[in-house]
């Protein structure tokens, strides 16, 4: 303002003074068909002086009533920034909730990134994360709440992210479950949704959720084989009787009944049930189903309870001639365990002793003193549990 008015009084000065050095005072003529104005320059600049500094004062009396501090122009200027502002404030809020195109049309180039208070806060809330810093992430967050008020959905995306960087996978999952029911489902949301029940081993959350997870290439057909497993066998579990363990079973496609995981808790369950005939089965169908049936063996070799048909298919198994059956330990340590559980702990013994000489491990010197402590031989069970300690 100052150098303004500098500006034109220099050049009132030279008006002035170059025609009294010229000896010519100059005019100007303004004909504008009524009236006819007709001044020396002089005059001409002085008044074009004036008209400016009146409309200043106008402007000036303007802003003031109107409750601007710097002027109608500056207050243009000013309300243009602060449009490019809130239009940068809005594209970090569709950044963090995942909407990237929306981002780069709200993002304008007139105003600067770090012009924008809630872009040096989400800065300075990643950083804290990442930093573990849970008292500051709390304070930066709350200051971003205050300044994203209206932007609910990245508010509850950010609050969440901060849940499950500190491991609080329960708030996580209640805020993200919450946005969800709210609004349209994202790829972000998703994202975060499923990390939640992952983490949390909600195994039937997922499986509902397949399609979703799945368009959203957050899982894929093995993961959610692995997941529905889960399920089913959370299912079984807690199965209260044989009408229910039925229903289940009748319910499931072939191809999950006969997975390693889900027919071994069927037939676990069913020889808990009494029906030994069915376990038998269902055991037998999933292991003519496999190249390598090593889980299945495996799985049964920690059952905790008998079943004479499966001891008559095991036993029959290790008798065939094939080496590869003799010679197979999960098949022995299966038909051990069933020995064990049938209380037949003398061919149990004789299992576990060629296991151990095969194989050594904890489990195996365990269940051999477990076995001569039923038989009364103590001192051997004694030396075997010692031994079972040392190979942990």
């Amino acid at each position: 303002m100052i150098k303004l008015i500098v500006l034109f009084l220099v050049l009132a000065a030279l008006m002035f003074v170059a025609p009294m050095m010229a000896e010519n005072q100059g005019f100007v003529h303004i004909d504008t068909g009524h009236y006819v104005i007709q001044m020396n320059i002089v005059s001409a600049i002085l008044c074009i002086v004036v008209f400016y500094f009146l409309l200043q004062l106008v402007i000036a009396v303007i802003a003031k009533m109107l409750g601007f501090k710097s002027g109608l122009l500056s207050w243009y200027s000013n309300s243009k920034t602060a449009k490019a502002r809130a239009s940068l404030e809005k594209a970090v809020a569709c950044f963090i909730e995942g909407k990237y195109d929306e981002a780069v049309k709200q993002a304008d180039k007139n105003a600067k990134w770090s012009d924008i208070p809630s872009f040096n806060l989400l800065l300075k809330f990643y950083a804290a994360c990442r930093k573990e810093n849970k008292e500051e992430a709390n304070a930066v967050f709350n200051d971003l709440q205050m300044q994203f008020g209206k932007y609910n959905a990245a508010v509850s995306i950010l609050r969440t992210k901060m849940y499950i960087r500190f491991g609080e996978y329960g708030k996580a999952l209640n805020i993200i479950s919450s946005l969800r029911q709210s609004q349209k489902s994202t790829k972000v949301i998703s994202s975060l949704y499923y990390e939640c029940l992952k983490k949390l081993d909600k195994h039937s959350e997922i499986v509902d959720n397949r399609k979703e997870f799945i368009d959203y290439e957050l899982l894929d057909e093995e993961s959610y084989e692995h997941y529905i497993t889960g399920k089913v066998v959370k299912q079984i579990d807690a199965a209260t009787d044989r009408f229910v363990l039925d229903h289940i079973y009748k319910d499931l496609p072939k191809d999950i009944t006969d997975s390693v995981g889900v027919a071994n808790s069927f037939a676990l369950a069913y020889s808990h049930f009494g029906d030994d005939v069915k376990a038998e089965k269902i055991i037998t169908r999933c292991i003519k189903g496999l190249v390598d049936p090593s889980m299945v063996f495996a799985n049964i070799a920690k059952w905790d309870c008998a079943n004479p048909r499966l001891i008559e298919y095991l036993e029959n198994r290790v008798k065939k001639n094939d080496v590869q059956n003799i010679n197979n330990t999960d098949l022995l340590a299966a038909l051990a365990n069933m020995y064990m559980n049938m209380n037949e702990n003398e061919k149990a013994v004789s299992i576990y002793e060629s296991l151990v000489n095969r194989a050594p491990c904890a489990d195996y010197y365990s269940r051999l003193g477990q076995c001569y402590q039923r038989l009364g031989g103590f001192q051997k069970a004694a030396l075997y549990y010692k031994q079972a300690q040392s190979e942990k």
